[in-house]
């Protein structure tokens, strides 16, 4: 069992031989009023508060503000299991809460998505865990080959990538918590999260949003230590470090540049905005040090539990983290995050048009001509009104394998599934039938496209930075993203649309919020570095290997890609920098090595049943 973990158990007598299981890899937290286990947990230091009252157990896991003082005295408010109510809205951080009074048992994890909870029946007894892998392992529950296929494609518009990657267990919603009860007999869901309305404008918004980051970044300073900041110079990673450079740790920063145009940029914004953090120690270091991108991917043994692109970006990610630890941090904080939140989307335009049109069209003529769009595209787009659970079977029904092309952000709920032109024909059969059950009844994550695509936007970055928190727990590394908890995420959504960003100005929000906090001449700052010279380097230099840790994967050799298509229809010269069919690959083609490794249990299955019968 790779990483961090916890593991939830019923009251019940059966759950002694699970207890028994998880004894050589975790340790025991929590027990019932009966003596029986009801938690069990590996954690990093500082990262689980317990309390007891009663027949009442609680416990809070993760980054937050809970004390064991304020979680007992929650106890002593509120009855059973319903203390979580008030705690699920009121605790800074990024955390999962569990608790339980007698036989129920209530666990819930983030409204991001960046905190999951899975369940399954195991001997009997239902086991609740935040890792699908870790359940897996417990269950002895196979791959689901279909699910690989899904992760294989460019885009997984909600609810696509939502369900594990393993047959035989379940997930909870995001914003939603599992209740067991009757010795874990029965279980079911309920929603606990609930979206602020976007009703504030941009002053409100900004003293509501740096409230909501002082308060992120000192759930994760107040500890003292060390801590490390990713210092891009950018909107993101700058406004933290200031925030934690006012708390009781020492922080080191660290900037990255290199000799490509614009290579140096981020140092020169970086240093601007130094002399407002004077105790910070800054750290300066060279991209040209860190592995490239593609590189290393044969050597990546980390188990995640569910393809992710933390496996393009491990090597990196390792590298970091390790420059982290050689100066001391206990920690890894990082701007992941800031751009699904303070960028706005095109789509929000949609949803303006019907509210406020004239306003909504001077923004849609200055996107247009930022863009280089035609009229009458645009226009039919701001009219259009189809439900999102028409857009998004019609959009499945016309999936076709298509060559990856430049992301062309509209106005429609996501951008369409497309199938890479290297699926099997009979993974492809069996994705079509899943993805039609999927679609068959899909409700929208909002009441309209701007509030869907906002939310949709955050899980899947949340699902991202979810695959580097445990990538970096291998190295006992807490892989920290403030922008992703809860309450920084409210804060923004509260904040209407049209005054939290302006396609005449770049992240308008986080710049009122930091306002006086860091220098004027920094918060002018209009542009964003991307890495595509050096992934286009990585890829040239890299291609081979790349070809054969897909070939030699389990994605062949159980017949969900083509393996020959893919040669015969890729290459970095007409690819350029990325293409998303590969990458989805890549990621699939690690995850799927790196469970499968050693397991002929899966093998021989999955030879027999094949990925249609999935």
């Amino acid at each position: 069992m790779d990483g961090w973990f916890f593991v939830a158990l019923p009251d019940c007598e059966g759950a002694g031989r699970i207890a028994r299981q998880l004894a050589p890899d975790a340790h025991l937290v929590s027990s019932y009023a009966s003596g029986r286990p009801l938690l069990f947990a590996r954690l990093p230091p500082g990262q689980r508060v317990t309390a007891r009252r009663g027949t009442v157990r609680a416990a809070v896991i993760g980054m937050s503000s809970a004390t064991e003082e304020l979680l007992r005295g929650a106890l002593g408010r509120t009855a059973g299991t319903d203390v979580l109510d008030g705690l699920s809205q009121a605790l800074a951080g990024s955390f999962h809460l569990v608790a339980a009074d007698g036989d129920r048992l209530r666990v819930q994890g983030s409204a991001s998505g960046l905190r999951r909870v899975f369940h399954a029946v195991i001997d009997g007894v239902r086991v609740v865990c935040d890792r699908a892998d870790v359940l897996a392992g417990l269950g002895g529950f196979p791959l689901d080959d279909t699910e690989l296929a899904i992760r294989l494609l460019r885009v997984l518009p909600h609810p696509l990538a939502e369900e594990p990657m393993w047959r035989g267990m379940s997930a909870v919603p995001p914003g939603s918590a599992l209740l067991v009860e009757d010795g874990g007999r029965k279980a079911r869901t309920t929603v606990w999260w609930r979206r602020p309305e976007p009703e504030l404008d941009r002053r409100a918004g900004a003293d509501r949003l740096r409230a909501a980051l002082e308060a992120a970044v000192d759930v994760r300073t107040r500890a003292g230590g060390t801590v490390h900041c990713d210092l891009s110079g950018g909107l993101d990673s700058t406004p933290l470090c200031r925030l934690a450079s006012r708390g009781p740790a020492a922080v080191v920063a660290t900037t990255m540049y290199n000799d490509d145009p614009g290579g140096r940029e981020d140092l020169l914004w970086a240093r601007r905005a130094l002399p407002s953090m004077p105790d910070v120690r800054h750290d300066a270091g060279r991209l040209d040090d860190m592995p490239q991108f593609f590189e290393g991917m044969e050597g990546i043994g980390q188990r995640l539990d569910e393809p992710s692109q933390a496996y393009l970006t491990a090597p990196r990610i390792a590298y970091s983290v390790e420059r982290a630890a050689a100066h001391g941090a206990r920690m890894y904080l990082n701007g992941l995050g800031g751009d699904h939140l303070l960028h706005g989307l095109p789509v929000w335009d949609h949803a303006l048009f019907r509210r406020r049109p004239l306003l909504a069209l001077r923004r849609v003529r200055t996107t247009m001509m930022l863009d280089d769009r035609p009229v009458l595209p645009v226009l039919r787009e701001l009219l259009d009104s189809e439900s999102y659970g028409a857009w998004l079977r019609r959009t499945v029904s016309e999936a076709r394998r298509v060559r990856e092309v430049k992301s062309d952000l509209r106005m429609e709920w996501d951008q369409p599934v497309a199938l890479p032109r290297w699926l099997s024909p009979d993974a492809e059969a069996a994705l079509f039938t899943r993805l039609r059950e999927r679609v068959a009844n899909a409700e929208p994550l909002g009441p309209d496209r701007a509030r869907h695509a906002e939310l949709a936007m955050v899980r899947d970055g949340s699902r991202i930075v979810r695959g580097t928190q445990q990538f970096a727990a291998t190295f006992g590394m807490p892989f920290e993203a403030p922008f992703f908890d809860d309450r920084v995420i409210e804060a923004c959504f509260a904040v209407r649309h049209e005054e939290r960003d302006s396609p005449m100005e770049f992240k308008p929000l986080i710049k009122a919020a930091m306002r006086g906090a860091l220098p004027d001449e920094f918060l002018r700052r209009s542009t964003k570095m991307g890495g595509s010279v050096q992934a286009a380097r990585g890829l040239r230099d890299h291609w081979p290997a790349l070809l054969d840790l897909v070939e030699q994967s389990p994605l062949v050799s159980r017949g969900i890609i083509d393996f020959p298509a893919l040669v015969a229809g890729e290459s970095p010269q007409h690819m350029g920098a990325r293409d998303a069919f590969l990458d989805a690959t890549v990621n699939c083609a690690v995850f799927t090595r790196n469970h499968l490794a050693g397991d002929r249990r899966h093998d021989r299955e999955e030879a027999t049943h094949g990925p249609a019968a999935a």
